[in-house]
């Protein structure tokens, strides 16, 4: 009995030294100290996954999570994504560091959620088509402290200057019609809506620039051309409405302060600084031709998403370097139309 035990003290000793061993190595590559990769995220709406490109190595991983129901857009704030799920009526959260839910935000029965857009870290908005109304959300808890009435059809949405700019796009589902356009501009610290802006026909999409509000028309699809407005919202007017002679689909601006915006035929781009069109419908950057999501990286490069609806296993991702010359193109999932970018 006493032999069995020496050698059981001696094995636990070799024991704890081996764990202090691992338990050093586990302590310095723990979450803790793990940074995220560059990256681009992608959303497949037909698959309705989540893939992942590696942007320094250049590797694709396709289907890599399961998103929600008609996934209708991803935003990344800190190291989470937040993937808007209209049909499941949710928001999941997506740890970045595992690449998997970390947390889910409901948005209510029927709400329809659209877009997301993040006033800081505390706070965050969330449009919602079915109720004519924009979510506050605390991101502390991820529930809902209030619901805010827009106008009809909310869809896009952007912070700037601590108000909330809600794109209305006046869809009439029962005659497929539109309305006029207009934004609902939201004091954050009332949360209540102190202005409405006119636009053009179907305002979809939001983003800021500084100071500046850009929203994206899409037009009626069909007589109705769409138009790019910027509004100054130190003065919550609209500076300039720029014709854009088609029917835009996403859009996102360069590090250059170009926005560049996706349409059947290819990029076409304006300088948001002069209000000038760089490449207008009659010359558009046919290697994009058919991209819907777009986003930049702090180097200029563009990511675009181009998705094969027709089910042909044809989506990708196309990559345009600052020089807007087509440097890679890289296989994504079904239906591969949101992107956004971590860099």
């Amino acid at each position: 009995m006493r032999s069995i035990f020496k050698f059981t003290v001696v094995g636990l000793i070799l024991a704890t030294l081996l764990l202090g061993l691992i338990g050093c190595g586990e302590e310095e590559s723990s979450n803790n100290n793990v940074t995220v990769s560059k990256s681009a995220y992608i959303i497949n709406g037909t698959a309705q996954t989540l893939s992942v490109l590696d942007i320094t190595k250049g590797e694709m991983k396709n289907d890599v999570m399961a998103v929600g129901k008609w996934p209708a857009d991803i935003k990344i704030f800190g190291d989470k994504a937040y993937v808007v799920n209209t049909g499941d009526n949710n928001v999941q959260i997506v740890d970045l560091v595992t690449v998997k839910q970390s947390g889910l935000i409901n948005t209510g029965d029927n709400t329809g959620p659209e877009r997301i857009a993040f006033l800081d870290d505390k706070k965050a908005y969330i449009t919602c088509l079915n109720t004519n109304s924009t979510k506050a959300v605390d991101l502390s808890s991820g529930k809902v402290t209030k619901d805010i009435p827009v106008g009809v059809g909310p869809m896009g949405i952007a912070v700037a200057n601590k108000k909330a700019y809600v794109c209305n796009s006046a869809y009439d589902f029962i005659n497929n019609s539109y309305g006029k356009g207009t934004v609902s501009v939201i004091d954050s610290s009332k949360d209540e809506v102190i202005k409405t802006l006119d636009v053009g026909t179907n305002p979809l999409e939001a983003l800021t620039v500084g100071s500046k509000v850009l929203i994206l028309c899409v037009g009626n699809y069909a007589d109705v051309m769409g138009k790019l407005y910027i509004i100054d919202s130190s003065s919550d007017a609209v500076s300039k409405a720029i014709d854009l002679g088609t029917t835009p689909s996403g859009f996102a601006v360069s590090p250059k302060n170009v926005a560049y915006i996706t349409t059947f035929g290819g990029l076409i781009a304006v300088d948001i600084n002069s209000g000038v069109m760089i490449h207008d419908a009659s010359s558009p950057l046919k290697d994009f031709a058919g991209g819907s999501g777009i986003a930049f990286s702090s180097d200029g490069n563009a990511y675009i998403c181009v998705a094969d609806w027709q089910g042909g296993g044809n989506d990708k991702l196309l990559v345009m370097d600052a020089s807007e010359k087509l440097v890679a193109t890289y296989k994504a999932s079904g239906g591969a139309s949101i992107v956004a970018v971590k860099d």
